[in-house]
């Protein structure tokens, strides 16, 4: 949708079908690999009177566009409940925020008297939203917030798996608009073992996964600066495009030095991100090779290595 529809809360309120009532939000909450966007729940009017609740955040690479995630649909049996959202939150580790909806159902009249307390925990799974159902039976009967946190503590603990070297690292760390994966599933894919992992190259600050159902693959490279930093080269990687960016970690975040490191280049370059060594290598026969620096054109006829120390991650 365009960004101009979740500019504020008076704009986000003019999206929601007519008749509805707003039940909960706009809340301000990050969301898998997303520091902030917008949740909003609402009820449909009657004879459906369902529940829905939305979460929109800014589409990756596209500044002009939102992304709008159905975390919850209008559902028959919610004809027959007064149903309230009593807490909405993000909890989880930074770049892999899960969202958990604490809701309460009561039995509608004339049926009066019932009432139960059950949560969704929801997770970003590629392009959509996935339920998490053994987080949520450890909140059952729960309606309190910091109570829920508690209970879901231990497994956030331990939601992440473990990677090697400084450039898998850097690569879990890496922005949403650079890799459009939540921080889990970038280090879940570098997994040996898992169907999208293709190398972990620790020692030649290389690695390598593939893309799946129309999202890219990733290519990235470390190369060693003069003064002791690193420069990390990530691709985006679909089967007839590709898009090729270079960062450097500024405190906590990351600075795209890509036009001062790279003259010349263009955005669309087919290039290939070396293994070992120090060269780029274009399609149409461009080169460039790393001096620890920047990036220094090459000939497209040279063949002349370049020094190794400079790719070394030891």
């Amino acid at each position: 949708m365009p960004a101009a529809a979740a500019a504020d809360e008076a704009a986000l309120r003019t999206l929601l079908p007519a008749g509805s009532r707003l039940i909960h939000g706009p809340l301000v909450l990050p969301f898998g690999a997303h520091e902030r966007g917008w949740l909003l729940a609402w009820r449909a009017p009657e004879p459906e009177a369902g529940v829905a609740v939305w979460y929109l955040a800014p589409r990756p690479g596209d500044a002009a566009h939102w992304r709008l995630l159905r975390l919850r649909d209008p559902e028959p049996a919610d004809a027959f409940f007064d149903i309230e959202l009593r807490a909405a939150f993000a909890t989880g580790p930074e770049g892999a925020r899960d969202l958990v909806l604490l809701e309460r159902y009561t039995r509608a009249a004339p049926a009066g008297g019932e009432r139960h307390d059950s949560a969704r925990v929801l997770r970003r799974d590629g392009d959509g939203v996935r339920a998490v159902p053994e987080l949520e039976s450890l909140l059952d009967g729960v309606s309190d917030a910091a109570e829920a946190r508690r209970r879901l503590a231990p497994a956030y603990e331990r939601l992440l798996p473990k990677v090697k070297g400084e450039l898998a690292a850097a690569f879990a760390s890496l922005p949403v608009d650079v890799v459009d994966l939540t921080r889990l599933e970038r280090l879940q894919r570098l997994q040996p073992g898992h169907p999208l992992y293709e190398v972990d190259d620790a020692a030649n600050g290389y690695l390598a996964l593939r893309g799946d159902g129309g999202r890219p693959g990733y290519v990235a490279a470390l190369f060693r600066q003069a003064d002791g930093g690193a420069v990390v080269a990530v691709q985006q990687r679909w089967p007839d495009a590709q898009r090729t960016r270079l960062l450097r970690r500024d405190g906590a975040g990351w600075n795209d030095l890509t036009a001062a490191l790279l003259p010349g280049w263009r955005d669309s370059d087919d290039c290939t991100l070396p293994r070992r060594g120090l060269t780029v290598a274009c399609a149409d026969g461009r080169r460039w090779t790393w001096d620890g620096r920047s990036f220094q054109p090459l000939p497209p006829s040279t063949t002349k290595s370049s020094p190794r120390s400079p790719r070394s991650t030891s």
